[in-house]
């Protein structure tokens, strides 16, 4: 799509929780074309709208109804998973001044999935695992760290050493915010993986209670590789789609037997599930007493809880 010259060009973000790469992508292709962008924009020309969670869907429709002199596109996950920026938008690198604050580059190395499974969107959203873009064309030579936002990152292993070549090359930090796949973690990737300067957590996900003997492998590997996998290491843990309460708590408590941490994913809530999750989300206490310890209405703070042995009674508030 072209527009006139000066057109001018609205960004709308309902629901992303960090710098929305598609909006941009968005600006930066608009600007190539010499018109005014950003989320200010009075009486637009062009208005763009994501939307990441279908539940804010009517919220994105009802911001976009405000607009009906515009061309109006509503885009995102949460409004069509089969919705797509055109190629050259895609492949564009982001206009990162769109979010001052931002000291990080974001981006794709790989799209889609070498996995089908039942709860996730990516194979039917993104199609087949295929190599994307190599982490030099979306970063900004400004930026010291890089986010990569791919679903499976090292599935394609000669790709991803190529790109953490880079990233070692150039001395920058590194994050990979989706959880990887440590089913297929072999010692190469995880000294690899030790290599890497990170910032905040190294991600991975225990989704199903099958996986345990692969999890415990993948563990000890990272810290053959050197990983600290208390400080270091979390991993994601499903709950509420295929697998029982009593398997969910498993998972957990395995987790913190092999010594490192867990973030409480709720495919669907239940009343067990969010004890869990605001149990085992919360580190400080994860690692201070057993779940079975916790209950959710004593008011727990980090100064409080202090040991194993101090009864509850005295270490936590009634509400």
């Amino acid at each position: 799509m072209t527009t006139d010259k000066h057109s001018k060009v609205l960004l709308v973000n309902i629901d992303s929780k960090i710098p929305n790469l598609a909006l941009m992508q968005i600006s930066a292709h608009y600007k190539q074309l010499g018109d005014m962008v950003g989320f200010d924009i009075e009486n637009p020309d062009y208005v763009y709208v994501s939307c990441i969670f279908t539940k804010n869907a009517e919220q994105a429709r009802g911001i976009a109804s405000l607009y009906p002199n515009a061309k109006v596109s509503l885009g995102g996950t949460g409004i069509d998973i089969h919705k797509r920026l055109p190629t050259e938008y895609e492949k564009i690198r982001p206009d990162y001044s769109i979010y001052p604050k931002m000291d990080y580059s974001l981006g794709y190395t790989t799209r889609g999935c070498i996995r089908k499974c039942k709860f996730c969107v990516v194979p039917e959203k993104e199609g087949k695992y295929h190599r994307w873009q190599h982490i030099s064309e979306f970063h900004d030579p400004n930026h010291k760290k890089i986010i990569v936002l791919d679903n499976n990152l090292y599935a394609d292993k000669e790709w991803f050493f190529e790109n953490t070549d880079y990233v070692l090359e150039h001395k920058l930090k590194f994050n990979a915010i989706q959880g990887m796949d440590i089913r297929i973690l072999d010692e190469e990737i995880a000294q690899r993986l030790g290599k890497i300067r990170w910032f905040g957590d190294i991600h991975f996900a225990f989704d199903n209670i099958r996986d345990e003997s692969k999890i415990i492998a993948g563990l000890e590997m990272l810290k053959n590789a050197g990983i600290n996998t208390r400080k270091k290491v979390i991993f994601y843990v499903l709950t509420g789609f295929n697998s029982t309460f009593e398997e969910d708590l498993y998972r957990v408590n395995l987790l913190k037997s092999l010594n490192t941490n867990t973030f409480v994913m709720q495919y669907k809530s239940t009343p067990q599930t969010r004890r869990l999750a605001n149990y085992a989300n919360r580190r400080w206490l994860y690692w201070k007493i057993p779940f079975e310890e916790y209950s959710p209405k004593l008011r727990y703070t980090q100064e409080q809880i202090i040991d194993f042995e101090t009864p509850l009674s005295q270490q936590a508030k009634l509400i």
